[in-house]
């Protein structure tokens, strides 16, 4: 009322602050002032925030008005009522008829503001507060007055009351204390359940939605007021008046909220946009998707899209689908979860849809690896790039690589995964320290335990570990220093084989019979078991891998093929591998140097002087006994083994790398040998061969007597088998040659050479002993089945089981076979040096022969009675008898009408049949004419 009254009257706003500025208006006649009101029903000051230090001390702060306040003895200040229950502002605070009833409850709800506010704008304002709850409910009614009231609330609503405009909020100014401006507007907010927009949000969405004017709630308020009823009632009743309100607030079933996406009940799923209403609900996204937001006509709505390659969401319901961890990774989209990244492949970054591949011949220890780090060689290769560059380069065989191996981790011997994946160098190969990867394959297991690069065995040094010091020699396990008795016996050696060579003048050229005595017999098994020793020495070059005990046999038989290495050889002849090969190169020419030197002294002394047929004989056993033997130390600078690092080094001499200058000077010297001794004596002896049979026919048999040490061992007509029989050990050695790097194929050419000279041995029959004959075709037979038997250890063969135990049976068997055979031929030569006795008489050994020798008389009788019975023979009825006879038969017969004519009808030179040698030819009596 007051509000129209003034109005209507003055024109004044009420609603205003600047209508209460008592310097140019006089607001006061439109309200009630204190004198009316009944003190009952107000409150001291004394009793409200009037005494509150604080509160005066800020008004006195920002107002200046000293007045209004009164300052205590200890120093606090209270609000100035100079009635005790009315605060006068400074407008009317000399004449209270002019001022203006404000009340306020409680101890003084917003004080400083309405102190502050009175003194800044010149309000003539008396502030009183309420005695009770109830006081300031009523002081309003009964009074014109200003009050404090906050909206929504009904308990003033009937008055209809009207707010009071001020300048507008300055945040800064209520920031320092200054409260002169309007107050900040208190929004009225919709509390709800954190949880609730996951529980139900569409009906969070209805709450935010829902949006009442004041004046529709003020009416609600009043209906309550004038109806009496329960506000739960009040409200159905507005709801059902006002239904075109509240349904703005409801939201559209195609309205989706995060968590959720848009799904067709009627097609029975999740669709990308709601162009098509028909069915649309929302529904929670499920596990491989993601509710996200889209704005179309309609508004803002959620889908539910497909988690994107590289991410998942297993939990559904969500608003983002989570990337793949570091080590995972996911290729398809719409996935609940992640996939591992395979072994070979690591994965550092987060979200990726592919994993990393490691680099070439890489791999990783496990799936989910997370780093490139992770990514090691494979077996069989190694590291070679060094710390975060991986680069696997292929181990070269000797090298055990295991998985993550490193070149740093092969020098160090050690590794941080732990032992099982360090990288080490095998046994009997080995490999230099600065490089590490170049790995040589040594002569001898033993040699190289492996492990450490540069490691060898018992002080054994060079590349690799084939080499003593200067002033040491090699033994069993290693190295050892040369002593002087060694030197020495050196030296004594050497004179006694002098000694052996001259004695052997003597000794080797006795008479030639075509019987054999058993002096001859121990003679030629002498021979055969050098030249067996000879034939498994060389086998033992082959480069099979034969067990270790048949090694260590192997290794003792190479002295028969001049391996002098094992017998501190470089004692004798120093360390340089070089000048030791070149001594035993020039070790023939100087035993034939050594025989003819001895043949010029003899001369001196004619009495004793020697024959030169039987010089020229020696010089040729000499070195047909040897002649295995210098083959092999012929071929030895051509046998080149390849490394695993495709270097070549010899055979019998590994510290040689072949193509160097040392191997040079070795190649000259093993050439030299083989065209000048080795092929040049082969080729004399084939021309001997051809030759003798009409030497000895033409009676010139001092030709026959040089080359007697090639004929003298083998029936006189089987006088050729000395060629083939020289040739049987360079051609073993000839497989080793060609292919020194396959083990199979010397097994197959070497298995193919015994078995050609087996065939020959066994038609030819060629010894004169028949003993011999058998002895050497069942030591021939040994043998090639000891090289047949090697194709057994072409392939490492395991420690134990069935295959290990037959190889280990197998190879004792042969070896047993082989020396006891060797033992019957060391008992026959014994049984030559205790009996001497002639073949064919009554003290002959009958085992020797296979059988009894008929007796000479017996056989001369019966000899003599069929040449009178064959005399007296039509020559048409013999011719025709013999035509009915095999091939073999008539064979039989031609072999014994030529022996006839050599040997018995010698003196007859008008009678000759047949190609044979006679031993005449050998005889020291001059043959009748």
């Amino acid at each position: 009322r007051e509000l129209d009254t003034a109005y209507a009257t003055e024109g004044l706003a009420l609603d205003f602050w600047t209508a209460f500025d008592s310097t140019w208006n006089q607001p006061w006649k439109y309200f009630d002032n204190p004198s009316v009101v009944n003190r009952s029903e107000t409150l001291p000051c004394s009793q409200s925030n009037f005494y509150e230090d604080n509160i005066m001390r800020s008004y006195l702060t920002w107002s200046g008005d000293t007045a209004g306040v009164i300052t205590q003895p200890d120093g606090s200040l209270i609000g100035n009522c100079q009635d005790g229950y009315f605060w006068q502002a400074p407008a009317c605070r000399g004449n209270i008829a002019n001022c203006i009833v404000y009340f306020t409850g409680g101890k003084g709800y917003s004080l400083t503001e309405t102190m502050q506010k009175a003194a800044k704008w010149n309000m003539p304002l008396a502030i009183g507060i309420g005695a009770t709850w109830s006081d300031f409910v009523s002081l309003p009614s009964k009074h014109k007055s200003l009050f404090y009231w906050w909206v929504p609330d009904p308990t003033f609503l009937a008055m209809d009351p009207v707010k009071s405009s001020f300048p507008d909020y300055n945040k800064q100014a209520w920031a320092n204390g200054d409260q002169s401006t309007a107050s900040s507007s208190l929004p009225v907010h919709k509390i709800v359940s954190r949880d609730l927009s996951s529980l139900s949000p569409r009906l969070e969405l209805l709450v935010d939605n829902f949006n009442i004017d004041m004046g529709s709630l003020n009416k609600i308020l009043m209906e309550q007021i004038s109806s009496g009823d329960d506000w739960k009632s009040v409200a159905c009743e507005w709801l059902q008046n006002n239904e075109e309100t509240w349904q703005e607030w409801l939201p559209d079933e195609s309205t989706c909220f995060p968590t959720l996406g848009l799904y067709n009940k009627i097609t029975d799923e999740f669709v990308p946009d709601r162009s098509n209403k028909d069915g649309l609900v929302c529904r929670a996204c499920p596990s491989g998707t993601y509710s996200v937001q889209i704005s179309d006509d309609d508004g803002v709505t959620y889908i539910c899209q497909a988690c994107a390659p590289g991410t998942s969401q297993s939990s559904g319901a969500a608003l983002a689908c989570e990337p793949c961890a570091k080590g995972l990774f996911q290729d398809q989209p719409g996935q609940l979860r992640c996939k591992r990244c395979e072994v070979g492949t690591y994965q550092d970054e987060e979200g990726s849809p592919t994993c990393k591949q490691c680099p070439l011949n890489s791999r990783t220890l496990a799936l989910g690896s997370v780093e490139f780090g992770d990514c090691g060689c494979e077996e069989n290769y190694i590291d070679v790039g060094g710390e975060g560059n991986l680069t696997c380069a292929a181990c070269q065989a000797g090298l055990l690589c295991p998985l993550m191996g490193t070149e740093e981790s092969l020098k160090k011997g050690s590794h941080p995964l732990g032992e099982g994946y360090t990288p080490k160098v095998l046994e009997g190969y080995y490999s230099k320290k600065d490089s590490p990867l170049q790995v040589y394959k040594c002569g001898k297991v033993f040699q190289c335990p492996g492990g450490l690069p540069d490691t060898c065995a018992g002080g054994l040094t060079g590349t690799p570990c084939a080499e003593c010091p200067q002033g040491g020699q090699t033994y069993s396990d290693g190295c050892e220093e040369c002593e002087l008795w060694r030197q020495f016996a050196w030296v004594i050696g050497a004179f006694f084989c002098l000694f052996i060579l001259t004695m052997s003048y003597y000794l080797m050229t006795s008479k030639v019979t075509a019987k054999a005595s058993v002096l001859f017999t121990t003679t030629c098994a002498f021979g055969m078991l050098v030249s067996l020793l000879q034939s498994i020495g060389i086998i033992g070059g082959m480069t099979v891998e034969f067990p270790i005990n048949i090694k260590g046999l192997f290794s003792f038989m190479s002295i028969f093929v001049l391996d002098l290495e094992s017998f501190g050889f470089a004692c004798f002849a120093g360390a340089n591998t070089a000048f030791r090969y070149s001594v035993s190169v020039v070790l023939f020419p100087i035993a034939v140097g050594w025989l003819a030197l001895n043949f010029g002294v003899s001369k001196l002394v004619p009495r004793h002087a020697w024959d030169l047929t039987k010089v020229l004989s020696c010089m040729g056993q000499v070195m047909q006994v040897g002649f295995s033997t210098m083959s092999a130390v012929a071929l030895a600078p051509f046998m080149c083994y390849t490394h695993p690092n495709n270097m070549l080094s010899l055979l019998k001499y590994p510290n040689v790398l072949c193509g160097s200058d040392e191997h040079a000077s070795m190649l000259v010297g093993g050439s030299l040998l083989l065209v000048i001794c080795v092929f040049g004596f082969l080729a004399l002896c084939t021309y001997a061969a051809y030759r003798v049979p009409s030497w000895s026919a033409t009676e010139n048999h001092k030709y026959v007597r040089c080359f007697r040490f090639l004929v003298f061992r083998f029936r006189l007509d089987s006088w050729w088998f000395g060629v083939p029989l020289l040739m049987r050990g360079p051609l073993i050695s000839l497989p080793i040659v060609f292919a020194t790097d396959y083990a199979g194929i010397q097994t197959v050419w070497v298995t193919v050479i015994l078995l050609s000279f087996l065939a020959c041995q066994a038609l030819a029959w060629p010894w004169k002993v028949p003993l011999l004959n058998a002895l050497d075709c069942w030591m021939s037979f040994c043998i090639m089945v000891l090289v047949a038997g090697s194709a057994l250890y072409l392939e490492p063969v395991a420690e134990e089981g069935v295959t290990a135990a037959f190889v280990d049976a197998f190879s004792t068997g042969v070896m047993v076979v082989i020396f006891s055979s060797i033992g019957i031929m060391i008992l026959i030569a014994l049984s030559g040096l205790v009996r001497r006795a002639a073949m064919g008489g009554g003290e002959e050994y009958a085992f020797i022969n296979l059988g009894r020798t008929p007796d000479s008389e017996q056989v001369s009788v019966k000899l003599k009675e069929m040449a009178e019975l064959l005399g007296q023979m039509e020559l048409q009825e013999l011719e025709k008898a013999l035509d009915t006879l095999a091939v073999f038969d008539t064979r039989r017969i031609t072999s014994f009408m030529t022996m006839l004519s050599a040997e018995v009808l010698y003196d007859r030179a008008d009678f000759k049949y047949g190609t044979r040698v006679s031993s005449q030819s050998f005889s020291q009596i001059p043959a009748k004419k």
